[in-house]
């Protein structure tokens, strides 16, 4: 399936389903791409699986969203967008497996954090960059400081460093890192373990880990809420946007 200058692949390999975006060079997501991986993940080859498998083609997980998109015209459809893809990706009823391989950035970052484990190359790298365009990550400001602690989720959100795979397995946004020519053998072999297992076992052990789903709701709520209504409306509130397109330094407002 195709979604905008991207496409969508499914493979169903036994028991182990795997999702593959591709639109090059670094698989960013555009509004259509994210709406297509989420009609993928609804697809029956993918809910009937033990285990999926995510990746972007090419070696290349996701340098993220689409600059576009962040814009006030677009950014509505776009949180849409990727909210369809999260309720696909969290109704899903068995276990999900990113394999993670170069950038791993923004939305793309936090996409990975909505699967239930992550196997990274020892090369990938990791990181939430959107407050140095004036912006900040939705999802990742509601959920990080849940999942990593909140001394982890300030440094990666408020410094919005790129890190390396190592220090991203230290702080605990992948399960486990290989070395790069291990990593498809070692995908291979955690989706085939999951897959030995019995289905029925799976969905109801995920079904018992999974957190009361209005909780998550709640907080995302809020979160995109305060970016619309308090960040969208303020002065020059797009300026790191443009100023990352135009290649140059952003000038902001003085307080």
């Amino acid at each position: 399936m195709s979604g905008g200058s991207g496409t969508v692949r499914v493979d169903r390999a036994g028991a182990r389903a795997t999702v593959e975006w591709d639109r090059p060079p670094v698989n960013v997501f555009d509004i259509a791409l994210l709406r297509d991986v989420a009609t993928a993940l609804r697809s029956t080859p993918v809910r009937s699986a033990h285990v999926v498998v995510l990746r972007g083609a090419h070696r290349r997980w996701s340098a993220g969203f689409d600059i576009q998109d962040h814009f006030a015209e677009r950014v509505r459809p776009m949180f849409g967008a990727f909210r369809e893809l999260l309720r696909a990706l969290w109704e899903l009823p068995v276990p999900t497996l990113g394999q993670v391989e170069g950038p791993c950035l923004g939305g793309g970052l936090e996409l990975l954090s909505a699967c239930d484990l992550g196997v990274a190359a020892a090369s990938a790298t990791f990181g939430q960059p959107e407050i140095r365009l004036g912006v900040f990550p939705t999802l990742a400001a509601a959920e990080a400081p849940r999942t990593l602690g909140p001394k982890r989720a300030a440094e990666l959100l408020l410094l919005g460093e790129t890190v390396t795979a190592e220090r991203a397995e230290t702080v605990g946004l992948v399960s486990r890192v290989v070395p790069d020519p291990t990593v498809d053998l070692e995908v291979a072999r955690t989706a085939d373990r999951i897959a030995g297992l019995r289905r029925e076992a799976l969905v109801l052990l995920k079904a018992a880990m999974r957190e009361e789903p209005a909780d998550r709701w709640a907080r995302l709520d809020r979160s995109e809420r305060i970016y619309l209504e308090e960040l969208l409306v303020l002065p020059a509130a797009e300026e790191g946007l443009r100023a990352f397109l135009e290649k140059r330094a952003p000038v902001w407002p003085a307080p």
